[in-house]
């Protein structure tokens, strides 16, 4: 009898886990800003947890990753515009199309009029500019964390690129 309660438990607990809802991790401004705490923690050489390094790890390679696509698309864009200015030559496109494809790219990648394609960021570099921009911008901690880290770029790279 026993054997036969601990067997339905089991199969009660199994049936509830398995039909819960898995819910997404948060991934924002202030997860970015605990992880990037993780990561200087573990670069000083301090003692952390498990799940605290493996915060750490998942941040700072999830920033990465961001930045390697920003420089990707602004390389792209910068390739697109070059084939705009090229295309403007031939006279059988259609030069109204050509004029709002070459005013609609540096709205979709604004970073490609900066120095970030030549002049981008390493890894390093991206967790302190993410840094600053959440000390300085503490509204943007509860936005998605993909938009903090492009708001952060746009923001540095902006102000290095006027006069």
């Amino acid at each position: 009898m026993r054997v036969l309660a601990a067997i339905m438990v089991c199969i009660a607990y199994n049936g509830a886990t398995w039909c819960a809802p898995w819910l997404p991790p948060v991934r924002d401004g202030a997860w970015l800003q605990n992880g990037i705490k993780q990561q200087q923690r573990w670069n000083a050489h301090e003692n952390l947890s498990d799940k605290e390094l493996n915060d750490a790890t998942l941040v700072t390679a999830y920033i990465c990753a961001v930045v390697d696509l920003e420089k990707e698309m602004a390389r792209r864009a910068v390739l697109l515009s070059e084939a705009l200015q090229d295309g403007r030559k031939k006279k059988h496109l259609d030069p109204r199309m050509l004029e709002g494809i070459t005013q609609a790219v540096p709205i979709l990648v604004p970073l490609m009029k900066s120095d970030f394609t030549t002049d981008g960021p390493s890894c390093d570099r991206a967790l302190v500019i993410v840094q600053d921009f959440l000390a300085e911008y503490p509204e943007m901690l509860d936005k998605d964390a993909d938009a903090v880290v492009e708001k952060a770029l746009l923001a540095t790279y902006n102000r290095s690129s006027e006069p």
